[in-house]
C-alpha cells in the first residue's frame, strides 16, 4: 500500500511538473514571438504506393469539413493491401509547419472515441525499426465498435525526434524554437481491423508495415530539414 500511495505521489509530482513547464512554455513563447523558418512541405505523396508485400492503389481524401477543422499542411490517407491477402492498413499521416499558432495533431486516442469507438486495451509499446537511434514508442490501441474490432498504433515524428505521447509536443515546443527556429511535428497513424481471432496476426503485419513505412518517413522529414531556408 505504501509502494502504491509513493507511485501515485511521483506520478501526480511528474503531472504538475509537466503542466507548470508547459504554462511557462506557453507564456514564455508569446512573449518571445519568435520568428520560425519558412519550412517547404515533405511531399508525402512522395511516399511509395508500394512498401514492399503492401501495395496501395489510391489516394483517399479527407472531406472539406475535416481539412478545415485539423488544418494539415501536407497529408495522405490511404489503404495498404497486402499481397498476402492480411486485411489491409490504413495509414494517415498529417503534417503541420507549426505548433505556435494552431493546435497541431488531435490524438486518435480521443477523436476514434469520439467516433463511437471503444478502446479495450492501450499500451505504449517500444518498436524496432530501421533507425539508428534504436526502438521508437508507439501506441498501441485496440478498439471495438459494435461487431467491429480494430488495432490503431500511432506517433509523433519530425526529423528530430519521435515520441507516442501528446503532450511532449508541447513540451518540445519552445526549445526546438529557440534552437532550431520551427516546431514542425506530424502525426502518424495505422488502422488493421481485426479479423483473426489472434490479434497477434494483425499486430504482426502493422509490425511489418511500421517497418517498411517508417525510413521512407524519415526521408521525407528530413528533406524538409536539408531544404535551404
Amino acid at each position: 500500500m505504501a509502494d502504491a500511495k509513493q507511485f501515485l505521489s511521483k506520478r501526480s509530482a511528474i503531472l504538475a511538473a509537466a503542466c507548470l513547464i508547459l504554462v511557462l512554455q506557453a507564456s514564455a513563447s508569446r512573449m518571445l514571438k519568435i520568428d520560425e523558418r519558412s519550412l517547404l512541405s515533405p511531399n508525402l505523396r512522395d511516399v511509395p504506393l508500394q512498401l514492399g508485400r503492401w501495395n496501395a492503389k489510391t489516394e483517399l481524401s479527407m472531406d472539406a469539413a475535416t481539412v478545415s477543422y485539423l488544418k494539415p499542411d501536407d497529408y495522405i490517407l490511404r489503404d495498404y493491401f497486402d499481397e498476402r491477402g492480411s486485411p489491409p492498413i490504413n495509414l494517415f499521416v498529417a503534417y503541420f509547419k507549426s505548433l505556435q499558432n494552431v493546435y497541431g495533431p488531435h490524438s486518435p486516442r480521443v477523436c476514434l472515441p469520439g467516433s463511437g469507438w471503444l478502446v479495450t486495451s492501450s499500451k505504449i509499446a517500444n518498436v524496432a525499426v530501421p533507425w539508428q537511434r534504436g526502438p521508437i514508442p508507439v501506441n498501441e490501441f485496440t478498439m471495438e465498435k459494435s461487431t467491429d474490432r480494430i488495432l490503431v498504433l500511432y506517433w509523433y515524428q519530425n526529423d528530430r525526434a519521435v515520441w507516442a505521447q501528446e503532450f511532449q509536443a508541447k513540451l518540445r515546443l519552445l526549445p526546438d524554437l529557440l534552437r532550431y527556429r520551427r516546431s514542425d511535428v506530424s502525426l502518424v497513424r495505422l488502422i488493421a481491423p481485426m479479423r483473426s481471432a489472434d490479434p497477434e496476426t494483425e499486430l504482426a503485419n502493422s509490425l511489418d508495415f511500421t517497418n517498411r513505412v517508417f525510413p521512407v518517413l524519415v526521408e521525407r522529414f528530413s528533406s524538409v530539414s536539408a531544404q535551404r531556408q
